[in-house]
């Protein structure tokens, strides 16, 4: 129980529980000198995430002097919990999208010692709303001082029995400033654990220059701390009641999992994108703890991802994929980084080690294919219009390459399978051999033709690199393309009619070539529910499907599929379309058990 204090006490130096000398710093002190130089916000903590100290320190005779100063940091937490009381406070939700900070306390409470777990709001609405609920708490307290302190706010009633005068004090004042408690971490990032929930942290930073000493500090306080989101329901395995039965030995040698996932780099995760989205669901810091949580909850075989940012590659995807006994393989897209070194995503494939070895590798990046492309077309528009000049020839190229040209890459890899009573010898050809293909195709709605390009040049590719054996194909990857688009009109019917209206823009071009291949793929979700799902994508400016992973039922059978949530189910929890507080991508993965049916000769596999 708090002791009484005078409710207009506002103490400016607020006290450190600390064994050490150090004092608290001032709250909102820039600086210890008349200049301003020092930049310094802090993450929105989130529990069990990691929160960063961003720092920038201006120098007067120059426009960043970080590479000669170093920077130190003190991190407090503080005494008593700032969450609002009040349990149907408006701003809370069920998905904690937004906990304002209490900044007013009840007075009684505070004259009757009584914790401020149970007696701060962030406000008088909500003061209000609980108050028939919250002055039953008045009543198994005694007031040390009733009679001064009802007299000072002018409601002194004798006649009245305190508890009476209690129920009707419905009173607010600001609360006072913070105790601090020194959390010992001096390090520019934190991970806030679960006993800071609910509380603020604050931040001291101190520029230091080695020949002279202390330069500046400055000291900024975070917003509340906000519990880890609950995770949402899980998505059930659906078995493929259409799929004949395997032998169990055949299962038990050949089925692995493959997961499709467009885990949405930070580069894209944007208010501008997203304005329905608080900044702190669409931070990277939390949305990598959503996504490792989930991609350990499928456990997948193999996993093809898209939207792979190059830093969070290096730093994130690799060490923890390789830490579960993965190995990978990443290919950025064409174009440089977007500002920094890494920022620019493109295409991870990942595979457990201990179910496959990798056994052939094939990048595709279009723009090469777009030159090689553009220069093939040129020739055979030379033979048929030999009297056409140079100049036009040469733009006409140019036309053709500039519009194909857009950055984006793909991944072929062919595997091969170690069953489980050799995984770890690893002998030659001790597996049938599988095809996996990860891309991702342009997304610009404008540009259908472009679209149907790379994924015709990537079937191509396909078909070139699997010439004269017959493997099994998986082909995953965010298409970028509806049902009713060339693009899958391709994959599923193994053509597209050279009318399609998406072929328009680039009709001369796809009139001089055959669009068709045969590899006879078949799209896995439509194959297990019998139709595509309602959604892949899912956001408050569109929903719909562009995410697929096609396969080769003649050699590969698919058992299970994981089922999708209703919209209602998604938005259940956050109120809010994808990404939310319980998804870290505007996609949602896919994910299939597949089983091979290659054929045993003299106990071997044949591919």
């Amino acid at each position: 129980m708090r002791s009484p204090r005078s409710a207009y006490a506002s103490p400016r130096n607020p006290k450190i529980y600390s064994s050490s000398s150090s004092s608290s710093p001032y709250r909102g002190s820039p600086s210890l000198y008349t200049e301003n130089r020092i930049s310094l916000r802090i993450d929105q903590p989130i529990e069990t995430c990691q929160v960063a100290a961003h720092v920038f320190y201006r120098s007067i005779d120059s426009d960043s002097d970080e590479n000669k100063v170093d920077f130190e940091f003190s991190w407090y937490r503080s005494a008593l919990s700032y969450a609002c009381t009040n349990k149907l406070c408006p701003k809370k939700g069920d998905g904690n999208i937004v906990l304002l900070t209490a900044n007013v306390e009840c007075f009684v409470c505070y004259q009757l010692g009584i914790s401020r777990e149970f007696s701060a709001f962030c406000g008088a609405g909500c003061f209000k709303m609980a108050w028939n609920d919250h002055k039953h708490l008045h009543e198994s307290h005694k007031a040390p001082n009733l009679e001064h302190t009802f007299g000072e706010l002018g409601e002194l009633d004798k006649s009245r029995p305190w508890k009476a005068m209690l129920e009707h004090s419905c009173r607010l004042f600001q609360m006072t400033e913070e105790e601090w408690i020194d959390l010992k971490h001096k390090s520019k990032t934190y991970v806030a654990t679960t006993s800071d929930i609910g509380h603020i942290l604050r931040v001291e930073c101190r520029v230091m220059r080695q020949s002279t000493g202390l330069l500046q500090s400055k000291v900024v306080d975070t917003g509340i701390v906000l519990p880890f989101p609950i995770a949402p329901p899980k998505r059930q395995m659906l078995a493929n009641m259409y799929e004949e039965r395997q032998t169990p030995r055949l299962r038990q040698i050949g089925v692995f999992r493959v997961l499709s996932y467009n885990v949405l780099a930070e580069l894209y995760a944007t208010r501008q994108l997203y304005p329905y989205c608080p900044m702190w669901v669409l931070s990277w810091n939390f949305r990598k703890e959503l996504l490792k949580n989930e991609l350990h909850s499928y456990n997948a075989d193999i996993l093809c991802l898209q939207e792979v940012q190059g830093d969070h590659y290096k730093t994130f995807f690799y060490p923890m994929m390789s830490e579960w006994g993965y190995d990978g393989w990443y290919l950025k897209k064409s174009r440089e980084s977007m500002g920094l070194e890494g920022k620019v995503d493109g295409c991870a494939l990942f595979y457990k080690r201990n179910r496959f070895i990798l056994k052939e590798q094939h990048p595709l990046e279009f723009n090469t294919a777009a030159c090689d492309f553009a220069s093939s077309v040129m020739q055979d528009f030379e033979l048929t219009y030999p009297n056409s000049t140079a100049s036009s020839r040469d733009a006409s190229q140019l036309r053709l390459k500039t519009r194909l040209m857009r950055d984006n890459v793909g991944q072929i890899a062919i595997l091969e399978a170690v069953p489980p009573n050799n995984e770890f010898s690893k002998k030659p050809h001790s597996g049938p051999m599988l095809c996996v293909a990860n891309v991702h195709i342009f997304s610009n709605p404008k540009f259908p033709d472009v679209k149907m390009w790379q994924t015709f040049t990537l079937v191509k590719k396909i078909e070139r690199i699997l010439s004269g054996r017959d493997l099994p194909v998986v082909l995953c990857g965010d298409f970028n393309s509806e049902p009713s688009s060339a693009v899958y009109q391709f994959l599923s019917r193994n053509h597209v009619a050279s009318d399609h209206e998406d072929l328009q823009p680039l009709a001369s071009v796809f009139n001089s070539i055959e669009i068709a291949h045969c590899l006879a793929l078949a799209s896995s979700y439509a194959s297990v529910f019998r139709s595509e799902p309602e959604y892949t994508n899912y956001t408050g400016h569109w929903t719909g499907v562009v995410d697929y992973v096609w396969y080769t039922p003649s050699n590969l059978a698919l058992f299970a599929a994981l089922k999708m949530h209703s919209p209602e189910t998604l938005e259940a929890y956050a109120k809010t379309p994808l990404p939310n507080c319980q998804h870290t991508s505007d996609h949602v993965p896919l994910c299939l058990d597949f089983s091979f049916k290659a054929p045993l000769v003299n106990g071997r596999y044949v591919t």
